[in-house]
């Protein structure tokens, strides 16, 4: 099981483009319950496990999986399994943009990461993910990710919080997508 790191749950990213992409959305749901952002995506990416989770733990290449990552660097390993991460994006809101800063605590264990905020240090007063992904067979892996967010900024009740939600699950398909492509490279590449 993989958990990514938070700051993937704001991000809508690019295509690779891929010819061989076959990710399935089984299924997508998203609400906003107790000030929180949540969302669940549940899919089966066309690509080896040990590559997916390569390319998830890839910290540092994130930006090139989304053009509004704008830096993803690993501060500080405290110990052999845990990443201290900083990344810095631009988040819109309809027609509002900022940049939102984020310092999480990324747990690493056998095919499992685990993402908290550090809330102190950030620009979101809370934020949990948590992704899984269990080989279906040599070629497949399924994906189950769940996130829970609170911004440390305003999101006004009318019209941006349906966005912001629509936002994250379109974000997250998108990600998982491009997660499948890059890691269908690496398989072939044998890396």
């Amino acid at each position: 099981m993989i958990r990514i790191p938070l700051i993937l749950a704001f991000l809508l990213l690019p295509a690779f483009g891929h010819s061989a992409c076959a990710l399935e959305s089984e299924s997508v749901n998203s609400e906003y319950v107790d000030r929180q952002f949540r969302c669940e995506v549940i899919a089966l990416l066309n690509a080896p496990a040990a590559a997916v989770e390569a390319v998830l733990r890839d910290y540092e290449s994130y930006p090139r999986l989304d053009a509004r990552i704008l830096q993803a660097r690993v501060i500080e390993r405290p110990t052999a399994t845990t990443a201290m991460l900083e990344t810095t994006l631009r988040a819109c809101f309809g027609p509002f943009c900022r940049r939102v800063r984020r310092i999480e605590e990324v747990q690493e264990a056998p095919n499992a990461l685990s993402a908290v905020t550090d809330p102190t240090r950030s620009d979101v007063r809370f934020g949990e993910t948590h992704t899984s992904i269990e080989a279906i067979d040599d070629t497949r892996t399924r994906i189950v990710y769940r996130t829970s967010i609170i911004p440390g900024f305003w999101v006004p009740a009318l019209g941006a919080r349906g966005w912001m939600l629509r936002t994250l699950e379109d974000a997250t398909v998108e990600l998982f997508k491009n997660v499948e492509s890059a890691a269908q490279a690496r398989s072939e590449a044998g890396a």
